[in-house]
């Protein structure tokens, strides 16, 4: 997985892209909160849940169907009264969702993501696999390997996010 310092950096790239009337600091934040969820699922080491298990980590709450369901009840309970549209909303949350998915499938450790839950219980990676698996645990993470943790992730996903946020900002100040 990534670290959670990282998981956030989609969904601020993405808010970029809201259109003005949908853009707001509840709507980054809870964009923010629904990249860092899905790893709420480590909870069930502590019950006795096993990694691999479709509720153990990277399970059920790394699913296209987690990510949507979600979203979905975000959406209906936080931004019903909103002039920007119900759709807008449901993508950006439904998108901050699924990314946390997506970077933890870059990711070289682990067993995969359960991507299909609770369909499948197939794990899945992508064939290219950069960024450094980030530690469970602020203990583990105080060392070499947090270090180079960080790195990869500035450079795997910072560093484009930057990138593709400033493209973002810049093409919305040249439009009408």
């Amino acid at each position: 997985m990534c670290s959670i310092l990282t998981h956030p950096a989609v969904p601020i790239a993405l808010s970029f892209l809201l259109p003005e009337k949908a853009l707001s600091p509840k709507l980054v934040i809870v964009g923010v909160l629904c990249s860092i969820v899905p790893d709420l699922d480590v909870i069930a080491f502590r019950f006795g849940v096993g990694y691999g298990h479709m509720f153990g980590h990277r399970g059920f709450t790394h699913s296209i169907f987690f990510a949507a369901i979600f979203a979905l009840a975000l959406t209906c309970k936080l931004f019903r009264s909103t002039e920007a549209g119900n759709w807008v909303i449901f993508g950006f949350l439904f998108l901050s969702t699924l990314s946390h998915t997506l970077l933890d499938m870059l990711t070289n450790g682990g067993l995969g993501v359960a991507l299909l839950a609770p369909f499948s219980g197939d794990r899945f990676f992508f064939p290219y696999r950069p960024i450094q698996v980030s530690p469970i645990g602020i203990g583990n993470f105080v060392s070499q390997r947090g270090v180079d943790v960080i790195v990869s992730e500035l450079k795997w996903v910072w560093l484009p996010t930057s990138l593709f946020s400033a493209a973002a900002f810049a093409v919305r100040k040249l439009l009408p």
